[in-house]
């Protein structure tokens, strides 16, 4: 199934997030009205504009593990626990980047590499960790010190190519490889307690608690396809109405166990306070299978699986929040479990009662996209494969409904309450235009396993950059299963992004002025650490100085952590004509340098005002405080100001 199986390890420790912040308002990237105010600390919520964008785990050890229907916190009962887990040694870190400053919802690790070492430092198992995007944002963390991220999220994704080095006498790892396929772990991670404040111990760090456990031929490797249990966020995308967020879990009937993992679930109130006392916590199932939320339950209405130990303080490092329950003796649950809801409850003032804090999706049905981030070049197609469940079990014959949606992208990203002299002066782009461009089928339906995969296409011409000054432009995918319920409650997150590029003919020789400043020029300002420390992508001569290093670095592959740019948000054609002026050199030696412009260009047709005029604030937000700065909570409160005033996204589901 998943790492949800036994066996599985569980880890904990921190992760860095060294992210550049520049390139969270895309008005900064339109390069006649950059101005170098941009490039300081905490100038319109840029809280790290030195980033250099990499991710890696720091001091994450194995805090417990899973065998049977055991669990192991010692390494007495196996020497896995006690074992590091680090990233590659002997090349560079993986990378997170956002899909673009219109979708920074989507963050996604690429370049990164998995190890396993014992206590000599020696590796046991290694693997290459396939790219992915963090889901389940929400706000986790109720209070903290200023600048700290109080979102949190969850990665799920498998480590490619397994190296099994060796095994250090531990069964669980023997285990491990005799239960997995193809090569591959599966892994999931929660991220948490982040610091943004350049003055505290832990800026650019936060916590991280995980679990690896088999991948198995056929399932998905971004998502469990089994029991999900989904939190209410009706009143607000980040802030569930019970104050427990989403949960997956895996019902295997044969083996009479349930897991869930909750480890994204519980709320904290501070970065570093463990999880937040909310009293008495039980797993149960139906009785009935309601069509509809439910608030509270009578004690008759539900059968009891068990307490989840959230509350014990050493639970969540051993565990990551992946609760197993084992149904031998339970032969109540057992019965109903094939088909009827899980909830997790806690105790009610009224006797007998209970509060309902998560419903399984009502009639449990699911439909998840395993893959849900895409960047296309013109002419390509590319496939999102569709995983339709009900109860856990694959749903065929199941037909699903596929409309155009901007979700959560769009808005600036970037703070509204600006100043002089550093207020943008770009106006914000519209996505999701032209819309003829991108293109899917309206419907699809799933076979006999639940499956069915949908192609996306952008045309030959591509989006034709209408964007002005940001190249590309964003497009959505949202679906839905026909029979869906009314009421049914979904996670916002739940949609396809695609970042299509724009096409470019290859000039017959091409220059720096003409073709390539105008790329650079925006990397250089968004991107000051590259320039002070390796090359000013602003200036001719040091570009020169480093052909060599540029042309290996925008011809390796997009998943080599090297790969420029770091971002991954340059397109086919772009790349080609970078890698083809780099190798056409001049009588001089050196790539064609061109004419400079007989002036200044003229600013791109999005721009509203002058450089030197200073346009009208934008309404504030009340819900978002000037020291959040811009970002991911900045572009959370936009979509959600826009969604108060009651104005549909252009291409919205109903």
């Amino acid at each position: 199934m998943s790492y949800l199986d036994a066996p599985r390890l569980h880890f904990s420790g921190w992760f860095q997030a060294d992210v550049s912040t520049i390139n969270n308002d895309v008005r900064f990237y339109q390069s006649e009205s950059f101005v170098p105010e941009y490039q300081q600390l905490n100038q319109n919520g840029s809280w790290n504009p030195e980033g250099t964008g990499i991710f890696r785990f720091v001091d994450c050890v194995v805090t417990g593990a899973h065998i049977g229907a055991r669990g192991i916190v010692t390494p007495g009962d196996d020497p896995v626990i006690g074992m590091l887990i680090e990233n590659a040694d002997g090349r560079a870190p993986g990378k997170l980047v956002d899909l673009d400053p219109q979708q920074q919802m989507v963050s996604e690790i690429w370049g990164m590499q998995v190890r396993l070492l014992d206590a000599a430092r020696q590796p046991c198992f290694s693997g290459e960790f396939a790219p992915a995007a963090f889901c389940n944002l929400w706000k986790r963390q109720q209070t903290g010190v200023p600048r700290d991220q109080q979102l949190a999220a969850n990665y799920q994704s498998v480590l490619e190519g397994v190296d099994w080095t060796r095994m250090a006498d531990s069964a669980l790892l023997h285990a491990l490889r005799e239960a997995s396929d193809d090569g591959l772990l599966s892994i999931a991670f929660n991220v948490y307690g982040y610091g943004r404040d350049s003055t505290i111990e832990r800026y650019t760090m936060g916590h991280v608690a995980g679990t690896i456990g088999p991948y198995r031929r056929g399932e998905p490797k971004h998502f469990v396809s089994g029991r999900q249990m989904i939190a209410d966020t009706t009143a607000s995308p980040v802030a569930p109405a019970g104050g427990v967020f989403s949960a997956q879990g895996a019902f295997e009937a044969d083996c009479a166990s349930l897991s869930l993992d909750l480890g994204n679930s519980f709320q904290i109130k501070s970065a570093d306070s463990g999880l937040l006392d909310i009293g008495q916590v039980l797993v149960g199932v139906l009785r009935s299978n309601p069509q509809a939320a439910l608030k509270t339950v009578e004690a008759t209405q539900v059968a009891l699986i068990g307490e989840v130990p959230y509350r014990d303080p050493a639970w969540y490092a051993q565990t990551a929040g992946v609760q197993s329950f084992d149904l031998r003796g339970n032969s109540d649950a057992l019965a109903l479990l094939p088909d009827h809801p899980l909830v997790l409850l806690s105790p009610a003032a009224a006797q007998a009662q209970y509060t309902v804090l998560l419903q399984e999706s009502i009639d449990g049905l699911y439909l998840r996209a395993d893959r849900f981030v895409f960047r296309l070049d013109p002419g390509q197609t590319d496939a999102v494969e569709l995983y339709a469940t009900r109860f856990g079990k694959r749903l065929a014959d199941a037909q699903i409904d596929l409309n155009a949606t901007q979700g959560m992208m769009g808005g600036s990203g970037g703070g509204d309450t600006v100043t002089p002299p550093t207020r943008p002066h770009a106006a914000i782009p519209n996505i999701a235009t032209p819309a003829d461009v991108f293109s899917f089928a309206a419907s699809a339906r799933t076979d006999s396993d639940g499956f069915a995969k949908v192609a996306l296409r952008l045309s030959e011409h591509g989006p034709g950059n209408p964007r002005g000054y940001i190249p590309g432009q964003m497009y959505g995918m949202a679906y839905r299963l026909s029979l869906q319920p009314s009421g049914y409650l979904s996670n916002p997150l739940n949609y396809v992004s695609v970042l299509a590029f724009d096409r470019k003919d290859m000039p017959v020789a091409p220059n720096w002025y003409d073709d390539i400043r105008p790329v650079f020029a925006p990397y250089g300002n968004l991107y000051p650490i590259m320039g002070r420390y390796v090359v000013d992508l602003n200036s001719y001569e040091s570009v020169c100085a480093r052909i060599g290093a540029l042309h290996l670095a925008f011809s390796l592959p997009m998943r080599d952590p090297n790969h420029m740019p770091v971002t991954r948000d340059l397109g086919r054609d772009d790349r080609a004509i970078i890698l083809k002026w780099l190798s056409s050199l001049g009588a001089d030696g050196r790539p064609l340098l061109g004419h400079p412009p007989v002036s200044a260009p003229a600013a791109a047709s999005l721009t509203s005002v002058a450089p030197d005029a200073s346009p009208p604030p934008p309404p504030p937000d009340p819900t978002l405080q000037s020291i959040q700065g811009a970002g991911k909570t900045s572009f959370l409160m936009q979509y959600e100001r826009r969604r108060r005033g009651g104005t549909p996204e252009p291409g919205d589901t109903p």
